[in-house]
């Protein structure tokens, strides 16, 4: 088996040959290692592209031998020993290590045919080392000031030891010293939890919620004394930072800080996280990191108090559903008589079977349900800049917030659809004030299929359109046919306020929330 395939083919078979010094690849091929672009003919001994044929059999790679494939004794070689005998071959001495194409000469005849060297071998024990090295080295950023001190201390050094000056190697030791401890300092990072809480979680404009931080070091041995900023911001919302105090904070104990956020505008508010920055005394290295989660602060509309509430044909005419007067059409539930309910309520079986006087109450279902269409198309808002909210949208969410808290103050059922899709219904305020708070003018639907959709699914009996340019008057009309009633708000800056009739429905005009509120409940929904 010397020098042959660990297949076990003759060595002097033709098209085998393979010398004595071959170092076999891990496929079994010789001269063959990971990566090695060798061909068919190389391997079988065949004429190459560009080069004589060699004897039948010979192969006349320079990975094949232990001389160098460059050299012409190294290819005369190769010749003579396809032609020698077992014995011959058995007398030659195994090729160093390197001669397979990957490290050793072979490597400079493949190059010389045009061929690319195979990478090193990732199996290489120093490669974790250095990764560790270059990642330490961007863990600790080093500073101008330790940039230059590190080549004094270098330059000093090597002054010293060629002049012969110690006092030069000393001062350079020194500020290499310096250079290390710098390094030693901002590599170790400091182990924090950071808990985070935003009180209250959801405010409207124009009011203030605070943020609480408790930062505690879970390290053992090192206090943490460094400077630590807190963010906050979102899209639309100017991104501010606020200074958050540690000094000396010793292992196991904890700091606590609180500071304020002004909800100046609607919009979601993202808390965080932590950001440490580190540096020496020196100040030749300086990092920073990030500690704990964010935390969300959902800010809502500005809220306008709307004294009327818009009423469809369905309006329940003897109060709310929880709060109903005896004598409703609807059977809801069976309560304990009390002193001036009628005797003709008293359900006498259930009375006769648990010996209490036991009375029925009905309640009114056809309580009416407001559908706000807020029209949240780019084309509906224009504005200077692709992607801007204008101050009109801003005054339209707060429409559609007030309208909202008017109908869940008289117990209505309500559905906010904007055109971007995300439909709201049943659920609290809350829940419509976090989807007005992430709405924007970035709907892809036209306003055919927005009306479509309105007109196909029925949200409601009573519509409120919004919009920021001259409401379709001709399209929601066609609308009545679904909505009894339909409303339509236009809200653009520099716009008079009006409460008026156009093409046959009640049309409010405005500038902002405020102006819009007071042509509401100046009778607006009563046209």
């Amino acid at each position: 088996m010397n020098g042959a395939r660990p297949g076990g083919a003759d060595p002097t078979t033709p098209g085998n040959a393979s010398p004595r010094g071959a170092w076999p690849g891990p496929d079994g091929a010789n001269g063959a290692g990971p990566g090695t672009p060798f061909d068919s003919a190389a391997n079988s001994g065949g004429p190459q592209p560009g080069r004589a044929a060699g004897p039948e059999g010979a192969n006349r790679s320079g990975g094949m031998t232990g001389a160098d494939p460059g050299s012409r004794s190294g290819r005369k070689g190769a010749s003579e020993d396809a032609d020698a005998s077992p014995r011959k071959r058995q007398g030659r001495k195994a090729a160093p290590e390197g001669a397979d194409g990957r490290n050793g000469p072979a490597s400079n005849g493949l190059r010389r045919r045009g061929r690319k060297a195979a990478p090193s071998d990732p199996a290489d024990p120093t490669t974790p080392a250095i990764e560790r090295l270059a990642n330490l080295a961007l863990a600790v950023p080093v500073t101008s000031r330790g940039v230059g001190l590190a080549v004094a201390a270098f330059a000093l050094l090597a002054a010293g030891w060629v002049w012969g000056y110690p006092e030069l190697a000393a001062v350079g030791a020194a500020a290499a010293l310096a250079c290390v401890a710098a390094g030693s300092v901002i590599a170790a990072r400091p182990r924090l939890e950071v808990e985070r809480e935003v009180t209250p979680d959801r405010v409207s404009v124009g009011h203030t919620a605070t943020v609480r931080l408790d930062v505690r070091n879970t390290g053992r041995w090192r206090s943490v004394n460094a400077r630590a900023v807190d963010s906050y911001g979102g899209p639309g919302i100017e991104t501010r930072r606020v200074a958050i105090p540690l000094a000396r904070l010793r292992p196991g104990k904890s700091a606590g800080a609180s500071y304020p956020i002004r909800a100046e505008r609607r919009g979601v508010v993202d808390a965080g996280p932590l950001g440490i920055g580190k540096r020496d005394l020196l100040g030749l290295a300086a990092t920073a990191g990030s500690f704990g989660s964010t935390s969300r602060l959902w800010i809502h509309p500005r809220l306008h108090l709307l004294g009327r509430t818009p009423d469809g044909l369905a309006r329940s005419l003897e109060g709310t559903a929880d709060k109903v007067e005896q004598g409703s059409l609807t059977f809801h539930a069976l309560r304990e008589y009390v002193i001036g309910d009628e005797l003709r309520h008293v359900h006498w079986r259930t009375s006769a079977r648990i010996g209490k006087l036991m009375v029925k109450e009905h309640l009114d279902t056809s309580l009416p349900t407001v559908a706000i269409a807020v029209d949240d198309r780019p084309e509906s808002w224009p504005a200077a800049e692709p992607g801007q909210v204008t101050d009109a949208f801003e005054a339209a969410c707060e429409a559609a917030y007030s309208v909202l808290t008017a109908c869940f103050r008289a117990e209505y059922h309500a559905a906010l659809v904007p055109a971007s899709g995300s439909v709201l219904s049943g659920a609290g305020r809350d829940a419509y004030g976090d989807l007005l708070a992430e709405l924007a003018p970035n709907a892809a639907d036209t306003l055919g299929a927005y009306v479509a959709r309105l007109t196909a699914a029925r949200y409601g009996d009573t519509l409120v359109w919004i919009t920021g340019v001259e409401p379709p008057t001709d399209r929601l009309a066609a609308l009545k046919r679904a909505y009894p009633t339909v409303i339509a708000v236009h809200l653009a800056a520099g716009l008079a306020t009006s409460a008026v009739l156009a093409g046959g429905l009640p049309t409010i005009s405005a500038a902002d929330g405020e102006q819009f509120a007071a042509a509401w409940n100046n009778g607006g929904t009563r046209l």
